[in-house]
């Protein structure tokens, strides 16, 4: 019997509603499809497999079933239908989290970490409920009403809810311990703190003298063996550590939305039109009905909207309905409610952009565009001189057309010429941080639209899914006789390649998807896959490259060694010319006036820079800001390696530690370390056990 079960509470699904929302991501799996199999264990029922976790199966129902709520929550959140790959990435957080369930819990069986019956009464019956059963009896002011909540869990009505909140106490008090215990030997080191606070609060001001060793010896001044190569591999094993990989070939069929798939939307809208103008159904009414987005009372400046939608809106008039219009986001019709005049004015405009030169070209560039200006202002058309001339290629394609700003939208002298010039006047040249320009103002405006958009996203029909779904399986068809190679040049399908991949993390050019890496890590290479979803399409695999994890053979590093091989020696042949130069060097030398004797040695001024950042001239060099943070004010350092050469450094100012603001920051320092620490040794954990976990996944077998 369970220790809640002489107390009980007001209504069994209110509370079971509230815990979901608390637990979701640790315990929802347990309370409500027991994952794991403990209240089913010894029923004798058999369920189709889904997978397994180190032995422990995962039951189609149950996922399917887990799939299904969070789908319809979905739903019920963007108050629209979800799309194929929505459900597909679904499906893939759902079995994630089952997986890590299964995982979690086998670690705290293993582990012996129990919770015991009185621990739970202690949270339940203590100054502190868990807030997800407070919430459940706040009264209008918010105020937790602990009679009621006494009084309800005495209810015998409420038995079985108990029964379940307590398993998904204990449940979630497991995963607290096993956390402490995960984090128990964490701690941040007063050293740490401090060292934080001197990353964020000290800057410094140095000279420098840089040998840069690409200046001073050319690459064919050295001669790298086999014996140098491998003296590097030898010495640096830690650098060629790497975890196993794979690379696939594939071929991608497209399921985005065809052209028919486009034009059957496009149909809809019209039919909509037709019967808001008939009289049939009222516009807001269809809105309603039919728009995926919500309807908004908002009133939409020039620039809000996109370009196709803002076109049509602000050239028609109140009560008018216009559209169809096509967008990136799929196809509206959009009426038009009010209008008002705004505070803000707005100007459209388009412009051809010559780009600033230095030297006597520069007078050259003035006189073109001296001279477009007067082509545009003696009838040529604009937009075709700007698709030949301008330079801001991004509004070039588009002739020029800049779209509706307001005057902060620009910089001061364009602003000041757009905003003052008369509708159809062009004007220029303009001479900007950009460049020169001609710029032809086309609109001026300040009203502001209220309008209701009934939006229809353009999706792939189920018959252009199923066309891809069909040529990517006859394509694995073909691949059995021809070979994969061979059929895709064949059938004229482009064959792509990825990139080396891990286990964990996303693939490049394909993304996150657990189907293409459980394939590519479960089998041999060669071997081809089934179709296998991805994002707006299919693709078959064939598993093109395996890695296992270990130290990179030689062979395959030769070009980072010899990299290596070649800077060794390099900062040989000059350390004694460094260590010449730095002999001539006394305390209260200039090294950037004694370096002047040597036109190849870089010396300059760091400026202001912070230990985060390093100086701009340095880049992120940790042996030079290490250096720096260690010296004392006007003080000189040794020679020292760093990223391109050797370094001599003389701190001019460093802002001294501020112990009293040290202190009063200390303890939040500290915390924020922690948390890092924290979040850093709990990821650590988890990549960790899923990668030594025997995971099978059967998910292809049951979902296309």
């Amino acid at each position: 019997m369970a220790v809640l079960s002489d107390i009980r509470e007001k209504s069994p699904k209110f509370i079971i509603a509230g815990a979901a929302v608390i637990f979701i991501a640790l315990i929802i799996f347990d309370w409500g499809f027991d994952i794991s199999g403990r209240k089913g264990r010894g029923s004798g029922q058999q369920q189709e497999v889904l997978g397994s976790v180190n032995g422990k199966e995962i039951n189609h129902r149950q996922f399917s079933e887990l799939v299904r709520r969070t789908v319809e929550n979905q739903k019920k959140q963007q108050n629209s239908d979800v799309d194929a790959e929505t459900e597909r990435q679904i499906r893939s957080q759902v079995w994630n989290q089952m997986v890590d369930e299964l995982l979690f819990e086998q670690e705290i069986d293993r582990l012996g970490i129990t919770v015991s019956n009185q621990e739970i009464l202690d949270i339940v019956n203590g100054p502190n409920p868990p807030e997800f059963l407070v919430q459940q009896f706040k009264d209008s002011t918010g105020t937790f009403r602990r009679d009621a909540y006494q009084s309800a869990m005495r209810d015998p009505q409420n038995k079985q809810a108990w029964i379940q909140v307590e398993e998904g106490i204990r449940q979630e008090q497991k995963r607290q311990k096993l956390q402490s215990l995960l984090l128990a030997t964490t701690i941040v080191s007063e050293s740490e703190v401090k060292q934080r606070f001197i990353d964020r609060d000290v800057t410094m001001n140095a000279n420098y003298v840089l040998f840069d060793i690409n200046r001073l010896v050319p690459d064919s001044a050295v001669t790298v063996t086999d014996d140098d190569l491998k003296n590097q591999y030898e010495s640096h094993p830690a650098d060629f550590q790497a975890k196993a990989t794979r690379k696939v070939k594939y071929v991608y069929f497209n399921q985005n939305a065809s052209s028919e798939d486009s034009a059957a939307v496009e149909q809809d809208a019209k039919n909509y039109l037709d019967q808001a103008k008939s009289g049939v159904m009222d516009f807001a009414e269809l809105a309603k009905t039919y728009s995926e987005i919500p309807v908004t009372d908002a009133f939409f400046k020039h620039g809000e909207l996109s370009r196709q939608k803002e076109d049509a809106i602000f050239s028609a008039r109140k009560g008018d309905i216009v559209g169809p219009v096509k967008d990136n986001d799929g196809i509206h019709l959009i009426k038009i409610l009010d209008q008002r005049q705004g505070k803000s004015e707005y100007v459209k405009s388009s412009h051809i952009l010559l780009n600033l030169v230095a030297g006597p070209d520069s007078v050259k560039v003035i006189q073109k565009a001296r001279a477009l200006l007067a082509q545009a202002r003696s009838g040529v058309d604009f937009a075709k001189l700007a698709r030949e001339n301008s330079q801001d290629y991004g509004s070039a394609v588009q002739g020029g057309e800049l779209g509706w700003a307001s005057k902060d939208r620009y910089v001061k002298p364009f602003a000041d010429a757009a905003f003052r010039t008369r509708v159809g006047d062009i004007v220029g040249p303009v001479r900007t941080q950009f460049g020169w320009h001609i710029i032809k103002v086309t609109g001026r405006d300040k009203r502001e639209i209220k309008i209701i958009d009934l939006a229809l996203k353009v999706r792939a029909s189920a018959q252009t899914a199923e066309t891809a779904f069909q040529n990517a399986q006859d394509f694995g068809y073909l691949v059995k006789d021809e070979g994969f190679e061979k059929a895709a040049e064949n059938s004229k399908y482009q064959v792509l390649e990825t990139p080396e991949f891990q286990k964990t993390g996303s693939i490049p050019g394909i993304g996150q998807n657990d189907a293409v890496t459980n394939f590519a890590f479960a089998n041999k290479l060669g071997v081809i896959s089934e179709p296998i979803y991805v994002r707006d399409g299919v693709i078959v695999v064939k598993v093109s490259n395996i890695r296992e994890e270990g130290v990179r053979p030689l062979e395959e590093v030769k070009g980072v060694l010899k990299s290596m091989a070649i800077k060794q020696k390099k900062m040989e042949k000059i350390r004694e010319q460094v260590d010449v130069f730095y002999k001539t060097l006394t305390p209260s030398s200039d090294i950037i006036s004694a370096a002047q004797s040597n036109p190849n040695l870089i010396a300059q001024n760091t400026g202001v820079f912070k230990p985060t950042d390093g100086p701009s001239s340095v880049g992120r060099d940790q042996k030079f800001i290490g250096i720096a943070l260690s010296l004392k004010q006007g003080e000189l350092s040794k020679p020292f390696e760093g990223n391109r050469g050797y370094y001599i450094i003389q701190l001019l100012s460093k802002t001294p530690f501020d112990s009293v603001k040290y202190s009063s920051e200390r303890e939040s320092l500290s915390a924020q370390l922690l948390q890092e620490k924290h979040n850093r040794a709990l990821s650590d954990w988890h990549t960790a056990l899923r990668e030594k976990a025997d995971i099978v996944d059967h998910r292809d077998k049951f979902f296309r």
